[in-house]
């Protein structure tokens, strides 16, 4: 048999296997996979791409191109994008330009210190930890021709066609410079390179090999998906809290109306002032309310935000995942609600879910909420980094506080919406709630984004607490910058 037709025999069947794969792999909602391909500009990047094009179903398949960012791109947390351009499950995502193209690209040309350049390569590692812990698969492909090949490649028959289809990550660069490419890729791949996501090294001085050799990758990450043979990630650093914040609360502080009232107006004043600060659109704000139900959250946040102009805010109240959200990493419907530049956003509980009711109430894997301390901590500091200030608060009422709120709820018409049969079941597991309140606070209360625990047997008092902490953050903040 011919070279060419050996060739096209390997191509056909490969082709079948991977478009059997990518069904099922579409039918399970299983997935996604996502390719990123890196290496040489000259070694065919685009064309590789181009070809699964042909052979698969493209109404599953889904690329991506990232430059350096751009506008917002560049005021906001700097996997925020990638975060967000993460496409479903049950398809295929090809990434040219990924989340390691704004720092090699630094680093090659001098602008990024290997200091800067290993943080930022520990950073990636852990969200590539996080995606596969989600159940996302991660094949990184780095494309490879040596010296001798990259001169000749592509053929000059071919110069027109490549240029037309030519993905260029680098840009125009020089040999001397297209070294320091090849020495921070070097680097990069000793630092990102693991079990669970290894940097593959492709020869590409043959293009049809290296489409074959790629496709047999793809065809086995598919499978691995499917028969769940993929490598779990099991990094559980977290400790269990001996200590009960809510036990020593002094639940009879209170404030007469009168007092109420002024300190009110005071603070909404200040907070309206410290958001309309021209510094202030220099970052943003990020608050989270959590606390037992019926433990006046809804009226608090309402004391927050009556003051400020509602174009500049959104609150979102958090509640279980949809069919799709539960198909996708559990962090991504979080930043994709995250602040912008001089806005702010506030979470009616939040995305301490899953340390909280998902644990308590079995809805995830205890090695997965055990991870989600770090990858808490992980998402606060970034947007700490990027310039959000983020202010966490729990508001705590006793047991027989709560059983006479509901009974209250029940009668009153405007707020019987409020009660629902998941809250009386939730005390029943008071205890439990309890301590994971008590190790929620343990391993995620950190320097630039602490717990503050009020007690809210009073609202009133509850609410001036609130509002005194979010002015005094803000104050600190907007000095520091």
């Amino acid at each position: 048999m011919s070279k060419e037709k050996s060739l096209k025999k390997q191509r056909e069947a490969l082709c079948e296997d991977l478009l059997e794969a990518q069904f099922e792999l579409q039918k399970a909602n299983l997935g996604p996979v996502l390719l990123l391909v890196s290496g040489n500009d000259l070694a065919g990047k685009a064309e590789l791409i181009y070809t699964f094009y042909e052979w698969l179903d493209n109404r599953y398949l889904n690329t991506r191109a990232f430059t350096l960012p751009q506008g917002i791109e560049r005021r906001m947390p700097r996997l925020w994008r990638y975060w967000r351009s993460l496409p479903p499950a049950g398809t295929l995502g090809f990434y040219l330009g990924s989340w390691y193209h704004q720092p090699l690209i630094q680093l090659s040309r001098g602008r990024m210190s290997e200091k800067s350049f290993t943080e930022a390569m520990e950073q990636i590692t852990r969200f590539e930890t996080q995606l596969v812990a989600e159940g996302v698969s991660l094949l990184k492909l780095w494309l490879h021709l040596d010296d001798d090949h990259a001169q000749e490649y592509p053929p000059r028959d071919q110069q027109q066609q490549y240029d037309s289809l030519a993905m260029r990550e680098w840009g125009e660069f020089s040999t001397t410079e297209y070294t320091q490419v090849r020495q921070a890729a070097e680097r990069m791949s000793e630092l990102t390179s693991s079990a669970i996501a290894p940097w593959i090294r492709v020869p590409s001085s043959d293009p049809d090999q290296r489409d074959l050799h790629v496709g047999r990758l793809l065809l086995q990450a598919m499978e691995h998906q499917l028969q769940d043979k993929g490598l779990h990630p099991d990094q559980r650093d977290w400790q269990a809290s001996t200590h009960d914040r809510l036990a020593e609360l002094d639940y009879d502080k209170h404030l007469k109306k009168d007092v109420y009232k002024r300190e009110l107006a005071h603070y909404q004043q200040q907070l309206r002032d410290l958001i309309r600060h021209p510094s202030f659109a220099k970052g943003s704000l990020l608050l989270v309310f959590e606390g037992a139900d019926a433990a006046g959250k809804g009226g608090t946040i309402r004391r927050i935000t009556q003051c400020l102009d509602p174009r500049m805010l959104r609150v979102h109240g958090t509640r279980a995942p949809t069919d799709e959200e539960r198909s996708q990493p559990y962090m991504l419907r979080f930043w994709r609600r995250i602040p912008a530049p001089g806005r702010v956003v506030v979470f009616d509980r939040s995305y301490y879910g899953r340390v909280l009711v998902e644990r308590v109430e079995g809805f995830c894997s205890e090695s997965r909420w055990q991870q989600a301390y770090a990858e808490i901590n992980d998402f606060e500091a970034q947007l700490h980094r990027a310039g959000t200030q983020v202010v966490k608060f729990w508001l705590a009422i006793t047991p027989d506080e709560q059983l006479a709120r509901f009974e209250d709820r029940e009668k009153a018409p405007t707020k019987r919406y409020k009660l629902t049969d998941e809250d009386w079941r939730n005390r029943d597991k008071w205890d439990d709630y309890v301590k994971a309140m008590n190790d929620m606070v343990e391993n995620t209360a950190t320097a630039e984004a602490p717990w503050h625990i009020i007690p809210s047997t009073d609202k009133r008092y509850a609410r001036i607490q609130a509002l005194r902490i979010v002015c005094e953050t803000l104050q600190k903040r907007l000095k520091q910058s």
